[in-house]
């Protein structure tokens, strides 16, 4: 446990959410994509059907025309939500990252501090003993 775990987490979930918003965004640009094509097609039928047929087309191809306008516009804002999804994606990710080179930091310091107090016990330890049988020798010649 460090004290960037609640951190991490939320970076996480932001890094999720974006992914998330990514693919909606994605999606809709392949439907806009799809409708355009569908128009486009539907468009190419009525105006060889039109040619046969004798009366003004004006209104319908006005109509067609803004239709067509209302996509390309939907399919522009689409794709710059997406290119600013893409950035945030970018910075919540790198900032993911720092949080995790952070957290693996303090948790390498914190090993590094309590195999330095194992270490230092263990020393103390063996000068104990070292002294108390330095002591004993003492003891013995005197």
């Amino acid at each position: 446990m460090t004290p960037f775990d609640t951190a991490l987490r939320v970076q996480r979930r932001e890094v999720d959410a974006v992914k998330v918003s990514i693919s909606v965004e994605v999606e809709r640009i392949t439907t806009l994509e799809t409708q355009t094509r569908a128009h486009d097609a539907t468009m190419r039928e009525e105006r060889a059907l039109a040619y046969a047929m004798p009366f003004a087309t004006d209104a319908w191809r006005a109509r067609m025309k803004a239709e067509r306008a209302r996509l390309d516009e939907a399919a522009f804002l689409a794709q710059a939500r997406l290119g600013r999804l893409r950035a945030q994606a970018v910075e919540a990710y790198g900032t993911m990252r720092a949080i995790e080179g952070a957290a693996g930091r303090y948790e390498d310091e914190a090993e590094r501090v309590e195999a330095l107090a194992e270490q230092n016990a263990i020393d103390d330890i063996a000068a104990a003993r070292f002294l108390r049988a330095r002591a004993v020798v003492r003891k013995r010649s005197a």
